[in-house]
């Protein structure tokens, strides 16, 4: 299948995407949504394919959210959001109980933390950044905040989310907070997480699923509560909010 915002390749029983949209940091519109869905489920489907892994394109940014102009443009508070108003953008939100690796290399911030909050492994680069850009531009974070509890103490959310991208989060130190397992040069993310994703290739698939299924149930029915409360929240917000961004500022 031809994509226009992914790169995506097959490596033996390994998937691997690329967000490719480096010039605006690889943010997510509602092309490269509907593009991830798919691969999401193309993925889910194909019993050859066991293990993915997911980065973004560029050296600059792993992903930065949604993508504003866009969601400007269209009037639409997230492309992220499903018909029923609940988000439906990783692997995780439908319901594929597959390994996932994520490698970040660059900054991760607002809605690119779903990428990170619903990963089974994380690894970054050495250049890699996180952090939260929802109060500069006028918005809560009702929905991203909430995965992170189950990432990062709590102080660090909270100090994160309330002081925007003044505070961030660099590779070492994610590392040391459990983020991330691994913090490896830019160069060597991709082969690295690729080598992962074969070590994990190598076991049964439905002793994978089984496990992962049953612990992110753990997980979720954490989350559940307190996320359906975030969306609502963010169903009620306009595009409006958004006019205070100035794409100059950048991350």
């Amino acid at each position: 299948m031809k994509h226009e915002t992914l790169d995506v390749t097959r490596n033996g029983p390994v998937l691997l995407v690329v967000m490719n949209r480096p010039e605006v940091l690889n943010a997510y519109d509602a092309r490269m949504v509907r593009e991830l869905r798919a691969v999401w489920r193309s993925f889910r489907d194909d019993d050859d394919l066991r293990v993915a892994v997911l980065t973004g394109a560029g050296d600059r940014s792993f992903s930065t959210g949604l993508d504003v102009d866009d969601t400007l443009t269209t009037g639409v508070a997230s492309p992220s959001l499903d018909e029923d108003g609940r988000v439906a953008l990783t692997s995780r939100d439908l319901r594929v109980h597959k390994p996932i690796i994520v490698a970040v290399n660059g900054h991760c911030c607002a809605g690119g933390w779903h990428f990170v909050n619903d990963a089974d492994v994380i690894l970054c680069s050495d250049n890699a950044t996180f952090f939260d850009t929802h109060i500069d531009v006028g918005l809560a974070n009702p929905v991203e905040a909430v995965g992170l509890l189950s990432r990062l103490p709590l102080t660090e959310v909270l100090r994160m989310v309330t002081s925007g991208r003044a505070y961030r989060l660099g590779a070492e130190r994610a590392r040391e907070l459990g983020l991330v397992t691994e913090v490896v040069p830019l160069d060597d993310l991709v082969p690295r997480a690729l080598e992962i994703a074969h070590v994990i290739a190598r076991h049964r698939p439905d002793l994978l699923s089984n496990s992962l299924e049953t612990i992110w149930t753990a997980v979720e029915d954490q989350r559940a509560r307190a996320e359906a409360l975030g969306l609502a929240l963010l169903m009620r917000a306009s595009s409006r909010d958004l006019l205070a961004f100035r794409p100059e500022a950048g991350p």
